[in-house]
């Protein structure tokens, strides 16, 4: 009983990785390109090789391996950058006429500054409250701006 256990376990100790080469030759009868992971049934016979149409074999090659360190920080680096670039944008938006020159844009940066701010703090949770902090003020400035361009004018103003 036994037996059959341990012959299997030794043969695939023994069994050479799997691969996965690929090969192409030009059908004889339809003339079509012919592409297998199995070789055609002349490929390996010196005799039948000769007569029937040549194998190109494609070797296997794994995928590349992205090295984790290195590209680990590229995309927060990234996150980081554009919403720094967008603290920048806000922060320059100074006067009621900027304000008025903006538009609806403002709000189109500010819908795309909020997707910033929540990828960067779902990948770096630990910075969001210095983040928070960097933004405090340029988020007050523009909030003032915001509500003095878009609010009615009050009577006492009239």
């Amino acid at each position: 009983m036994r037996a059959p256990g341990i012959w299997l376990l030794a043969m695939l100790a023994v069994s050479p990785a799997a691969q996965a080469d690929l090969y192409r030759w030009i059908d004889p009868q339809s003339g079509s390109v012919k592409y297998s992971s199995l070789p055609p049934p002349w490929y390996g016979d010196a005799e039948r090789e000769r007569r029937s149409p040549a194998v190109e074999v494609i070797p296997y090659q794994a995928p590349g391996a992205v090295p984790l360190d290195r590209e680990k920080g590229k995309p927060l680096a990234a996150l980081e950058a554009r919403w720094r670039s967008f603290l920048r944008d806000f922060s320059t938006l100074a006067a009621k006429e900027d304000f008025e020159r903006a538009g609806r844009g403002i709000e189109q940066q500010l819908h795309a500054y909020r997707a910033v701010v929540v990828e960067l703090n779902r990948q770096d949770p630990d910075g969001a409250a210095r983040r928070r902090a960097e933004e405090t003020s340029v988020m007050e400035k523009l909030q003032k701006g915001l509500e003095a361009q878009f609010s009615p004018a009050s009577p006492v103003a009239r």
